[in-house]
């Protein structure tokens, strides 16, 4: 599924001037915060505005009425909180790719039932029938400023080995406002504490427009995957700005999460990331601890320490940390197991 902007699902001479979209991780969801600010040049109005959300994966079907995948959804525009409603929706596609919406019709919303739904999926191979969800409500715009907040929780999309947390988000719905732009757009994502991840050059061209706030950098070309940056982040977030948005490309964010000892490849994963593998039970410890030397042993006890930018008086040690992509220096910190979090203890234990 993806994340999206809220749309108006009539035509409308209404303007985005402010978007502030704001992305918190928090472990296995994202929180979706979006501050706007929209001009109405002319009286009151009422608009329609929906925000679209594709189906969720085939593990999890279909619900009904909400989306499965999509919690704590809430709108307040000028400071009132809104009802609204949720829809099943149907899609025009051209070769499997989806190109419009079928929903509207005579500027209504026209849903489907849930037997429609599974009356439309009957011939598709999937376990359970899947639908595309429409949240719509009738949104009072008054003259000129009008301020709406939106924010949701959404879950991470996992890929079935467990290797990348991904998450989607449409920008370029935001399009179909009366200015066909953002005027003044801010991003602003907080992927957690000590995390590697992706983010795709889709409406950015360099790594350098991005600022961190925090301690952080990124590589201007993530290792085997040229089409995007990798942000390492100790702690912190990182934050886009532009005036005059016109986004053409959608905002796609992936941080790699690998299995140990199934697909823990030492030196590709040492290098490249900085999250710690999370274990998986298809190999014996004893015999996943004999695969490395004892010198990765004690590079893969230290990484904890290392991710929180441990400066080493082992030369050996902190050249290698050096030698990766993400380490970063932190005079500051004093490396002590007590102040680990569970999982990283057992970790630091079990190289020990």
């Amino acid at each position: 599924m993806k994340g999206n902007q809220l749309i108006p699902v009539n035509e409308s001479d209404i303007s985005v001037k402010k978007e502030v979209l704001t992305l918190t991780r928090k472990e296995d969801i994202v929180q979706v915060n979006v501050y706007y600010e929209f001009f109405n040049p002319s009286d009151e109005k009422e608009v329609l505005v929906g925000f679209e959300a594709e189906s969720g994966d085939y593990t999890n079907p279909i619900s009904f009425p909400e989306h499965p995948n999509i919690h704590n959804f809430k709108v307040v525009i000028n400071g009132n909180p809104q009802t609204f409603d949720i829809a099943h929706i149907d899609f025009t596609y051209d070769g499997g790719r989806k190109i419009a919406a079928k929903y509207v019709i005579d500027g209504q919303i026209k849903g489907m039932s849930d037997e429609e739904c599974e009356k439309e999926f009957a011939e598709m191979e999937c376990p359970e029938p899947i639908c595309d969800y429409v949240y719509y409500f009738k949104a009072r715009f008054r003259p000129g400023l009008n301020v709406i907040q939106h924010t949701y929780d959404f879950d991470l999309s996992v890929a079935f080995n467990g290797r990348v947390n991904y998450f989607p988000y449409v920008l370029t719905a935001a399009n179909r406002w009366a200015n066909h732009q953002i005027d003044d757009f801010t991003l602003q994502v907080d992927m957690g504490d000590r995390i590697s991840f992706y983010i795709q050059p889709t409406f950015w061209k360099d790594g350098d427009e991005w600022e961190i706030l925090g301690k952080g950098r990124y590589a201007p070309v993530a290792a085997g995957i040229p089409d995007r940056v990798q942000f390492h982040m100790q702690y912190g977030s990182i934050r886009f700005h532009k005036e005059n948005f016109h986004p053409d490309g959608e905002l796609n964010i992936s941080a790699a999460v690998w299995t140990w000892p199934g697909h823990f490849d030492f030196e590709s994963f040492s290098k490249q990331y900085m999250p710690l593998p999370y274990y998986s039970s298809s190999e014996p410890k004893d015999d996943f601890y004999a695969r490395f030397t004892p010198e990765q042993r004690r590079i893969a006890k230290n990484l904890p320490f290392a991710h929180r930018g441990y400066i080493f008086n082992s030369k050996e040690l902190q050249d290698y940390f050096e030698s990766t992509t993400w380490y970063i220096p932190n005079p500051d910190y004093k490396a002590d197991v007590a102040t680990l979090n569970e999982n990283e203890q057992n970790w630091v234990a079990f190289w020990k």
